[in-house]
């Protein structure tokens, strides 16, 4: 072979990249530097070529390195501007999360941000944190998370549970390709997030970036990603269209379900047999309900919870049963009425209060007593016993007087004819005077005593026949339990059982311990009968009293109580993280804001007290009018037969206790006069 001689420097070939990074040497002539030098020398030489060449090997990588870093640097560099200008353009001025290994870069944002690695337990709780209380220690109303390298799955669990969403979130992604865009798009842990952007670069040749989002709810059925922009670091956006806009706007005719229970006036309802699902009668929250489906363009069925109550909660686990189950777990996309409270809070979200409601009771208003009882009412117990031991000792007194006088006179009368002149006295019967100065003297007295006492009885009796007095109806807890009544709630479990059950107040306490549940009709037929309170809302026992229980001219025989407690309000629950709960709480807005809520119940009222009317049989609307005539708040009372009906009771009590005495008087003559006659 032939050798190419040396001149000069030792030159060595250009090191060759090869696949592997894999380098040739170089080339030398050694037959010559074996003739010139030394043996030692050689080796001396073969040491230099070793290390110049692996010299030039580590020039070479740093080189490439250098030039792949400088292509990774431009990359990060570029997604961290197109993320900062997505966010400028459109997104309102959120807390930013950088989600990545690009500490080298957090001084080229322009607003603040906040710097987590991929993973690690510090990055999970502090994003945790963040979702949490960003409203609370701040004045951002959302929060954007730019993610440059894949997080950990822990952290994107994190990211993505819904429980800590209290605000509007915006996930902006890096991937280096159309097809990861689309799987970061339609990721089905994504489902409830709106606000989602994924860029992938074109080239290496290019600096132009794609931009692409995701249409949540699409007349197609199921999510559809969208190329929604393209971005040049020179250039800038090539459409000025929001990235971002409205995606509960329209639903497309999706059918969504919700789940309520009975309770007039917010919720009514027909039950479909063999069927969870009820078939929705006028109501509050239906009224509410279809203004927002037509606004919003969607359809809804109507269901019952499958154990039939409003929900208790397990607080072991954290579950809720009930119509607050339903949501919690997602077998229901919404609630309708449910009363907004602090641990259902921790579960579910809620709209806005649309009503607030407090809780009171009904009862039977004290009625006054039967007109019969009237003869004894205006004397107390004691009065009455005092004057019946007058009477009698004035009997025997005037007895004795005339005893007395028989020894000195003709006159003497016997005991009947006492107590007869005596009684009568009362009703201005002219008695017998006695002679002696004694009796006279006890007679004028007792004149006085019967004046005195006929007239407070004849003047009491008036007022009671003409204005009976009715006793004091109960108004408060504490006079409740105090009472003889028995009370009691619906048995539905809903937000008054939990105050009840779980309370240390010890009114609440006591009250519970002899607490009885009966649904709604069955609490209302026991407190017509007067002997039971029920405990509920005071805007549905209002609509039954006023709708089922009270007379055309306005009169009704039930109280609902002046004492408010528990005062509560109504919304509309939704899962945690709901994307379109935002959307139903603006068109409640609107339904309050223009005062439809005020008007429908008023409106309800009205079908509802038709509604009854129907249903009532001929005898119950005759006694209703009779009711209603009996019961007139007019001011001149005209006395009826039911005002005298005392009176007529005592006349034939005592015609009956006469003819009596008249029979037994017989029967007596008869045994004692028939052995007379038989001599």
């Amino acid at each position: 072979m032939k050798h190419v001689p040396v001149a000069g420097p030792l030159v060595w070939s250009n090191p060759v990249v090869t696949r592997g990074f894999q380098y040739t040497r170089g080339l030398f002539s050694l037959r010559r530097l074996d003739k010139m030098i030394p043996r030692v020398g050689v080796f001396l030489l073969i040491i230099i070529q070793v290390v110049v060449a692996t010299t030039a090997r580590e020039i070479s990588l740093n080189s490439f390195s250098r030039r792949i870093a400088l292509m990774k640097d431009d990359r990060e560099r570029e997604t961290i501007l197109l993320f900062e200008e997505i966010a400028r353009h459109f997104t309102p001025t959120c807390l930013k999360i950088l989600v990545g290994d690009t500490p080298n870069y957090a001084s080229r944002w322009n607003d603040p941000l906040v710097l987590l690695h991929s993973s690690g337990n510090e990055t999970e709780k502090a994003v945790s944190f963040i979702n949490k209380n960003t409203e609370k220690m701040t004045n951002y109303p959302c929060v954007i998370y730019m993610i440059t390298y894949n997080p950990s799955v822990t952290v994107m669990n994190e990211m993505l549970d819904l429980n800590d969403k209290v605000i509007t979130r915006y996930f902006f992604v890096s991937t280096p390709s159309q097809r990861g865009a689309h799987a970061f798009l339609l990721d089905k842990k994504l489902a409830n997030e709106e606000n989602l952007a994924a860029v992938v670069k074109l080239s290496n040749s290019t600096n132009s970036w794609n931009v692409f989002t995701r249409q949540l709810l699409h007349p197609s059925g199921a999510p559809m990603v969208i190329h929604a922009n393209v971005w040049n670091p020179e250039r800038g956006f090539k459409k000025e269209k929001d990235m971002f806009p409205e995606q509960m706007g329209n639903f497309y005719g999706k059918t969504l379900k919700g789940v309520t229970l009975d309770f007039q006036p917010f919720t009514d309802y027909r039950i479909i047999k063999g069927s969870k699902k009820v078939d929705p009668s006028p109501s509050l929250d239906v009224f509410i309900l279809n203004m927002i489906a037509r606004h919003l363009n969607f359809t809804y069925e109507l269901v019952m919870p499958d154990d039939g109550l409003w929900g208790t909660l397990d607080a072991s686990k954290g579950h809720w049963s009930g119509v607050v189950g339903d949501v919690q777990f997602r077998r229901a996309d919404f609630s309708l009425c449910l009363s907004v409270t602090q641990e259902r809070r921790r579960s579910v979200d809620f709209t806005r209060v649309y009503f607030m409601d407090p809780l009171s009771f009904v009862t039977a208003k004290n009625r006054p007593q039967p007109l019969w009882l009237k003869l004894i009412t205006p004397f107390s117990d004691t009065v009455w016993l005092l004057t019946v031991i007058l009477v009698v000792l004035t009997v025997f007194l005037y007895y004795f007087v005339f005893f007395i006088q028989s020894f000195l006179g003709p006159h003497k009368i016997g005991l009947s004819s006492a107590f007869m002149y005596v009684v009568g006295s009362f009703l201005g019967q002219a008695l017998i005077m006695p002679q002696l100065t004694a009796g006279q003297v006890l007679l004028g007295f007792w004149f006085i005593y019967g004046f005195l006492l006929t007239t407070y009885y004849k003047t009491a009796l008036t007022a009671t026949l003409a204005v009976p007095s009715v006793p004091p109806t109960i108004d408060t807890l504490s006079q409740l339990l105090k009472s003889d009544l028995k009370y009691g709630m619906i048995d539905a479990k809903g937000s008054e059982y939990q105050l009840f059950s779980t309370s240390n107040v010890t009114l609440y306490m006591e009250l519970f311990k002899h607490m009885t549940f009966y649904s709604s009709d069955e609490s209302m037929r026991r407190v017509a009968e007067g002997r039971y309170a029920y405990i509920y809302f005071r805007s549905n026992l209002q609509t039954i009293v006023n709708t089922q229980f009270t007379t055309k001219n306005g009169e009704t025989n039930l109280h609902i109580s002046s004492e408010e407690f528990f005062p509560g309000g109504y919304g509309w629950a939704f899962p945690k993280g709901a994307p379109y709960r935002r959307t139903f709480d603006n068109g409640m807005l609107r339904c309050l804001q223009a005062g439809l809520i005020a008007k429908w119940l008023k409106d309800l009222y009205r079908i509802y007290l038709a509604e009854h009317h129907l249903l009532m049989t001929p005898d119950d609307a005759k006694k209703t009018d009779e009711i209603s005539s009996t019961d007139s708040k007019d001011v001149l009372v005209v006395l009826n037969l039911n005002h005298f009906q005392g009176a007529f009771f005592a006349m034939f009590f005592g015609f009956g206790f006469g003819l009596i005495l008249l029979g037994a008087e017989v029967v007596m003559w008869k045994v004692v006069a028939s052995p007379q006659t038989s001599f």
